[in-house]
């Protein structure tokens, strides 16, 4: 049996109207195309639906017995509709973001905020994480997106767009010696504790130094941490230098330290967002990355 939905909703009207010229305005059709529509509903369920007089049409026996599932067949579908099209129009849902903890503190919520009040009916949840476990959530379909600095992915998995190149800067306290300087080169860090704000941040930094630089990242005097969060309140201490990308300077002024342009090499990582391959984005997260392709163009994001 092949049921159409325009002659389900042809026989709805004539059942409701009692009258197919009534129907046929209804539907904006001619009367003539309305018959054939009921007439082929008919033929296809091999009974007559309703019972034609000269001044009105009255449900047949088959008839009363079907009009109840087409209501509720035709309010179903116009729920669903509406459902789907609040999902197109961003107007209900739930998004799901990771980031790593730096981000997450500090770029992630400034969109976030832009972003519910254009949709308040969007409901985003951002979960913070470590770096090494960014993609994780992607993978597992615990979150659409992810927003991170640049790492290796399988691109059958994983889709990844670069949003920009970020600089890291020099950060160190405010009574420092290279606070009231324009620039500091790498290779000047020598006398003082290095802080690296991530795990895999030397191995990503060493291809790029010269070689005294280079040494410095090696030696003992190096210290790794997993969040940047720790490294700023080490240098808030006097324990040390690190470094930062542009997007945390709220934090770090949060910490009361000074950022300071790091030269030969200036060292940039890029910003990505990160779904998963051969799944399509859901309308609340594209536009999300619009959004957040949008922000990051604001002077003094990125340099």
């Amino acid at each position: 049996m092949n049921l159409t939905l325009r002659q389900l909703r042809a026989f709805a009207a004539v059942a409701e109207t009692g009258s197919f010229t009534a129907a046929a305005v209804r539907l904006h059709l001619t009367q003539s195309a309305l018959s054939v529509l009921v007439r082929e509903l008919e033929r296809e369920m091999g009974v007559q639906l309703f019972d034609r007089h000269t001044r009105r049409v009255l449900l047949s026996e088959a008839g009363r017995e079907f009009q109840p599932s087409v209501q509720r067949l035709l309010v179903d579908l116009s729920g669903a509709v509406a459902g789907v099209t609040e999902l197109r129009d961003q107007k209900k849902g739930v998004l799901r973001l990771a980031a790593p903890q730096l981000m997450a503190c500090t770029l992630m919520p400034r969109v976030i905020a832009a972003y519910s009040a254009r949709y308040p009916d969007i409901d985003v949840r951002l979960a913070d994480t470590l770096p090494e476990h960014l993609l994780a959530g992607v993978l597992s379909g615990e979150a659409e997106l992810a927003v991170g600095q640049d790492v290796a992915v399988d691109p059958a998995t994983i889709e990844r767009r670069t949003l920009f190149r970020d600089r890291h800067w020099l950060i160190c306290p405010p009574d420092h010696a290279f606070a009231r300087r324009r620039k500091v080169r790498w290779s000047e860090l020598g006398p003082y504790t290095f802080i690296a704000p991530t795990r895999d941040f030397r191995q990503r930094v060493l291809p790029e130094l010269e070689a005294d630089a280079r040494e410095l990242m090696l030696r003992a005097t190096t210290q790794e941490v997993s969040y940047m969060t720790t490294a700023l309140g080490m240098v808030a201490s006097g324990l040390g230098l690190t470094v930062c990308p542009t997007y945390s300077a709220s934090l770090v002024r949060a910490h009361g330290l000074q950022m300071v342009r790091l030269d030969r090499p200036d060292f940039h990582r890029e910003v990505c967002v990160y779904a998963a391959s051969r799944r399509s984005l859901s309308p609340a997260a594209a536009g999300f990355v619009e959004m957040l392709e949008a922000f990051v163009k604001k002077p003094g994001l990125a340099a």
